[in-house]
Parts: C-alpha cells; structure tokens; sequence
C-alpha cells in the first residue's frame, strides 16, 4: 500500500477495476458506500457489477430483493422476489466446492438491471446459506474463489467497467475473498474511536494478505459516515488525515434521513425521490464516483 498519484487503484486479474468496500465493525454505512456509488457510476453512464459477499445480505435487502415490509402494504420490496431463500444456485455455491452444493457459475446468479425498473447496475445478491461459507470455505484456495469466479465471468464474454463488492463486517475467509478479488478497497467509519481501533485491525489485515498472497491492495477512500460537526467528528478526520490523507481522499456524510428512506423503500438514492431534496447525498456519490474514476484512470462515459 503506497502513496496515491493519479491513476493509484489496482488493476485486478480480469483487468476490471474493482472496489471492496469494508470495515469489520457492523453499522458504519460501507452497504450504503456501495449501494450508491454503483448507482452514481451508472449515472455517469458505466456499466457497474456489484456483489453482496455478506451473509447479513443488508445489499440485497437494501435494493429491495429480500423480504418484503408487513408493516407497510404500499411498500415496493412487497412486489419483489426474495432472493435470499431461492432454492436456485446461490453465491455460496459459486464459492464453495462442497457436496451439499450446486455446481454454479458466477454468470446464472447476476440479476440483470433490465430485469427490474428500479435497478440501475447488475447484481449479485446474498444468500440465506450464506452464514455456512465461514465454516466450508475452510482451506486457503477459498480465498481465491470469488477471483477466479470473476475471472470466468469476463472469460465468458462479460464486460463491466467497475465491479463493487459489499462485505462482511468482520475479517472473515469472505472477507479476504473480496480483498484479494479487488485489489482495491473503500473503507468506511463512523466518526468515533471504536471505528479507528476497527480500521487500524483492518489496516494490519490488508497488510497480511499483501505478504500472503504476494499482490498489492490500493486504499480508493475512506467515507466518514454519520458526520457531525463536532469535537469527537474533527478528532477522528484529524487522526485519518495523518493516516490516510496521503493515500486517498476522504468523504463525509452528515446523518441524513433520504438515504435510510431509499433503504426502507429498496431503492438507491439516484432511484429514490424523497420529499425532502436529496442532492447533497446524490452529490457526494457522484464525487465517490469521480474519484473512482480519477483511481483507475477512467472518464465518464457520454449518456
């Protein structure tokens, strides 16, 4: 990991620029990172994979293909399938080579964005079965099995121009799995001290999977999730300054209620149309998004 000039992500093995976003401890908002800096990529006209490597499959759930919302009759998620109980071939089966699973290839479980109105990137979605990758993807070829996934997904005629990949809020085998698939990783935090001792664990984690797998992982940027101008806030962003400035920009979202109301209503926030003004979230997605493209030397593509 070394300082960011222009051009700083790593191109991973399908030549595809590909983003992790991460952070082991729960809540610190990197499902909404990813959420909506795949849709402001495709705003801007690319043509973006996102992958939900989380068993608590918050993604999925988020853009409307889990369960529906018995509270609220009116709610979209109601019209749509569940994903997460399909009894169809599932990422775990993309992951794991166990007898207790389908032989599936990464290519028959991305749901296509012409597939439903309210998606604006292709998706991979989570799985109920899920929560038994940690125990079956027990040797250490399975942390290479979403790279060579990917992999056969280009080799079969497949052509993104970003991948994202949302992860589990820990340091697990998924975890690693999309770290050594990327190459590149998207930290985010809440603005509090418990979210820096996460990120430092982090820090030593990428680290040893640099040494292990003999390959480079890039820092694209860090979101400050929940920002509030406070001391607590200015103390944390300081103390990232000195860590991470050199390395990659960083962003701060205030607490704002559109992003969890387009959650609720399983939609991005470029999707969602609140009735209060959201551009202040749209924008610093499309600025994630710039950067992402500054990162890997890419443009925005004419629409």
């Amino acid at each position: 990991m070394s300082d960011s000039p222009r051009g700083w992500g790593v191109t991973p093995s399908t030549d595809i620029p590909t983003v992790a976003f991460g952070n082991q401890k729960g809540g610190t908002g990197k499902t909404t990172a990813t959420i909506n800096s795949a849709a402001a990529l495709a705003s801007r006209g690319h043509d973006v994979l996102a992958i939900d490597m989380d068993p608590q499959a918050d993604m999925t759930k988020g853009l409307g293909l889990g369960p529906g919302d018995d509270n609220d009759a009116s709610n979209p998620k109601n019209d749509l399938p569940n994903e997460l109980v399909t009894d169809d071939g599932n990422l775990l089966d993309v992951l794991v080579d166990n007898p207790r699973t389908h032989d599936t290839a990464l290519s028959e479980i991305v749901i296509h964005t012409d597939e439903y109105e309210h998606l604006n990137y292709d998706l991979v979605p989570s799985h109920k079965d899920m929560g038994l990758a940690r125990d079956w993807m027990d040797d250490a070829s399975a942390r290479l099995s979403l790279k060579v996934a990917l992999e056969e997904l280009i080799d079969e005629g497949y052509d993104y121009d970003f991948i994202l990949i949302d992860c589990p809020p820990d340091l697990s085998v998924l975890t690693d799995a999309a770290f050594i698939a990327a190459q590149n990783v998207f930290l985010a935090a809440q603005t509090q001290a418990t979210s820096r001792d996460a990120l430092d664990d982090l820090w030593d984690q990428l680290e040893s999977i640099e040494n292990s797998q003999q390959i480079e992982i890039a820092i694209i940027g860090l979101l400050a999730n929940m920002y509030r101008d406070d001391g607590q806030s200015k103390k944390f962003l300081n103390a990232f300054d000195e860590s991470f400035a050199s390395m990659a920009p960083i962003f701060k979202l205030p607490m704002r209620v559109a992003i969890q109301r387009a959650w609720d209503n399983g939609c991005d926030i470029f999707e969602w149309e609140d009735a209060n003004d959201q551009q202040v979230e749209r924008d610093l997605f499309l600025e994630i998004a710039e950067t992402m493209e500054r990162a890997f030397d890419k443009t925005q593509v004419k629409v």
